[in-house]
């Protein structure tokens, strides 16, 4: 049975305009990450990945490294029940990056900053951040020495 050929043109009229919102919706989230400076985007990272937002969160790095980190925080978050998923993003939501100090070096910075969370222990990290195509990717972040 064939469909009418109003039919076929409304289904594809749906998904032009489907495909133009997914293209207006990346563009405009590469737009914010290029208006970001690197501590922004460092908060964001985090943002997005005690959110669970780990494909967010990627688009915010370069480099095999921090696939790895983020693939770790997922692996964790996944192998959890939702309960424990539930709590641990209840404390996440409170977590704070503290920048402490910025080193600059063309269009590199090092970003030295604290991890907390209230009541909690602190961190202290260090993240270093490049420009590429306009906007600042998290190329590693380790542990302060």
């Amino acid at each position: 049975m064939k469909r009418p050929i109003k039919h076929n043109i409304i289904i594809i009229l749906t998904l032009f305009v489907v495909m133009f919102g997914i293209s207006l919706f990346r563009s405009s989230n590469k737009d914010k990450q290029a208006e970001m400076g690197p501590e922004e985007t460092l908060e964001a990272f985090y943002k997005e990945l005690c959110a669970g937002e780990f494909d967010c969160a990627s688009s915010l790095c370069d480099s095999l490294t921090m696939s790895g980190h983020i693939n770790d925080f997922r692996m964790a978050w996944e192998r959890n029940d939702s309960t424990v998923s539930d709590i641990a993003s209840a404390i996440l939501s409170e977590l704070s990056v503290t920048v402490t100090d910025v080193e600059k070096d063309g269009q590199t910075r090092t970003i030295f900053y604290e991890l907390s969370i209230p009541d909690k222990q602190s961190k202290e990290k260090v993240a270093t951040l490049s420009k590429e195509e306009g906007a600042w990717r998290i190329e590693k972040i380790t542990d302060r020495i």
